[in-house]
């Protein structure tokens, strides 16, 4: 995990880079000088130069204009350039910055005649080169009209804007040359946020697709193509992408980037959608956010269709539409989630919301796009943040789930042995009343009842002290030698190390052994030298328990057939216990030794059990 955060971190850096070098090619250039101009709004587009010139009364200043521009209105600007004429004797050459327009031609005399000088966001001039529109357009201090003036026609189709806000500015080309060259202060005021911005996409896009291909989870996946579309989104003012895409910014490259917009809010709903498992959790919600998501997808198809047709009013009035219906829809969704949250995920997507609405709020109303990079920065981290509390909240959850199924399992099989143990108690003390062994038979009964009882206190947990379990061993062997009229002795030895008081220890779990070293091994045996030992070990992370029996060994146990009917099922329900506290290396755990005399006789068996404690 180490090695590829150092990996994401060193691809951001070189991105990051990428990015500078992209944003020096359109390097910010220090303010100019501001000018006065006039405007005349017109419908004909074949309306000439020479009829524009003689309209003398048709110009109005910008801010007696009170509508905002029109889509399929023309707009003739007349920039007067007399208070600035002894400046321009400085320089033959200068550079005319005027407002945001898609569309424009600037005219200006040279070698005698009108020579128009193609610009605008959308215009694709072969005389201007890779020179952005963004840098500027430069005019000759020889080529003014009249000797003073320099018009523009243009256009501003893909918004509605205020002509009285329009600015329009002029600065000296040697300073601009300079400018980039260099980053002045406030260059890298602009740049450093975005380049950061840049970075920290890079790193989250990768992060979260290296999650998504792992988990596949579709949260990871729609969080990735967020941030890529944010990253694609806020392109212009990050890193200039649309010069590496496309050379310069077109209508093409527009009608991408405004798509990205959409395809942002697109992916965001669906990964709320996956985040907060709405369907289950928030079932109104979830159907809220696919009508959403299916309006969006139409969005997106009418906006191409509206785009490459050249229909900007329908685009204008369906981008505005999408901004107000998500923002409504986003406010309403943060009241709900406050309102009906089921946990503290929808907290994360509350607050990610908030900082990204207040940033689109900003761009749009401010037109900063700097405002969008701080919100959307701010929601990356915060989902980014939210993701990582969802997985550890997960792993969690597993963990304490596997664990309860760990501890249900070994009660359950616990619950399969002390059943097994009740029944052949019970045969026995049926045996003795069959005899007609009253007194053996209630005193068996007595000391069943006490066992019986410890056995059930016992069954609540899944361990119980090694105390307690040496406890209830004395007291099943002490049944096992009434019932068999002391057929065989026992002992029981605990080393001084182990600490019964303290160690706990899993319960029943060696009384399967040690009954079928009396039935199989001992109790068919010869004579009257019976003997069991068990012995408990200190063994480091576990307890080593030995069972030791004199009895006729395994072999010849084999030999004796025991009918179906009365087969132990002790034995198999302990070696799965085993493999449930140990997994699958359990039968490591247990090791078994026949006793050979030097004959080669068998003389007994030894079993050697380490239990984990």
């Amino acid at each position: 995990m180490a090695r590829s955060i150092i990996s994401l971190l060193v691809l951001s850096i070189l991105a990051v880079f990428c990015c500078r070098e992209v944003a020096a090619q359109t390097s910010l250039s220090s303010k100019g000088v501001d000018l006065k101009f006039t405007v005349l709004k017109t419908s004909n587009q074949n309306l000439t130069l020479e009829s524009v010139i003689n309209n003398k009364d048709g110009f109005k200043k910008p801010h007696e204009y009170l509508e905002r521009t029109h889509p399929n209105a023309f707009y003739w600007i007349k920039i007067d350039l007399i208070p600035e004429l002894e400046n321009l004797k400085k320089e033959s050459t200068w550079i005319l910055t005027p407002e945001h327009f898609d569309y424009g031609i600037l005219y200006q005399i040279e070698k005698g005649s009108v020579h128009e000088t193609k610009f605008g966001w959308f215009e694709n001039s072969p005389n201007e080169g890779s020179i952005l529109y963004s840098q500027g357009i430069p005019f000759k201090s020889s080529g003014l009209i009249e000797n003073k003036y320099i018009y523009l026609k243009v256009r501003s189709v893909v918004d509605l804007e205020k002509i009285g806000e329009w600015k329009i500015s002029y600065r000296s080309q040697f300073k601009d040359d300079l400018a980039k060259n260099f980053y002045n202060e406030t260059d890298l005021k602009l740049i450093i946020p975005s380049l950061l911005f840049a970075g920290m996409c890079i790193i989250m896009f990768l992060m979260m697709l290296m999650f998504f291909v792992y988990t596949k989870r579709l949260e990871f996946l729609f969080y990735c193509v967020y941030v890529l579309c944010l990253f694609i989104y806020l392109g212009p003012y990050v890193s200039k992408l649309y010069v590496v895409l496309f050379s310069s910014f077109d209508l093409t490259s527009y009608i991408l980037f405004q798509q990205m917009q959409m395809l942002i809010n697109l992916s965001y709903v669906l990964f709320v959608m996956y985040y907060l498992n709405t369907k289950k959790l928030y079932p109104r919600l979830h159907a809220v956010i696919k009508k959403v998501a299916w309006m969006l997808l139409v969005v997106i198809i009418l906006d191409v269709l509206f785009l490459s047709s050249k229909y900007f009013l329908g685009h204008i009035y369906l981008l505005h539409f999408q901004r107000l219906f998500m923002s409504v829809f986003g406010l309403s969704a943060m009241v709900y989630l406050l309102v009906k949250r089921k946990d503290h995920l929808a907290c994360f997507i509350v607050a990610g919301s908030f900082c990204y609405m207040i940033g689109a709020l900003g761009l749009l109303f401010s037109g900063n796009g700097y405002f969008m990079i701080a919100g959307s920065s701010l929601d990356i981290l915060i989902f980014a943040t939210g993701l990582t509390y969802k997985i550890q909240t997960e792993f969690t959850e597993r963990l304490q789930f596997q664990s309860e199924a760990h501890i249900n399992k070994t009660k359950a099989l616990r619950a399969q042995i002390n059943p097994h143990f009740i029944f052949n108690s019970l045969n026995s003390i049926q045996n003795l009343i069959t005899k007609n062994d009253k007194k053996s038979a209630l005193r068996y009964l007595s000391r069943f009842s006490s066992l019986t009882r410890n056995v059930l206190e016992s069954s609540i947990e899944t361990t119980i002290l090694l105390k307690d379990e040496i406890k209830m061993l004395n007291a099943y062997l002490e049944l096992e030698s009434l019932r068999f009229e002391n057929a065989f002795d026992y002992s029981i030895m605990v080393d001084e190390s182990i600490e019964t008081e303290i160690t706990e220890f899993p319960s029943m779990i060696v009384q399967p052994f040690v009954e079928n070293a009396i039935l199989h091994g001992l109790l068919p045996k010869q004579g009257n030298e019976k003997v069991l030992t068990l012995s408990f070990k200190d063994n480091g992370d576990f307890v080593l328990c030995e069972i030791e029996d004199n009895g006729i060994g395994r072999e010849a146990a084999q030999k004796k057939s025991v009918p179906q009917d009365r087969k132990s099922r002790g034995m198999e329900i302990t070696l799965q216990r085993f493999k449930t506290l140990m997994g699958d290396g359990y039968e490591d755990m247990i090791q078994i030794v026949d006793k050979k005399d030097g004959c080669q006789n068998a003389v007994g068996t030894k079993i050697s059990i380490k239990i984990p404690i």
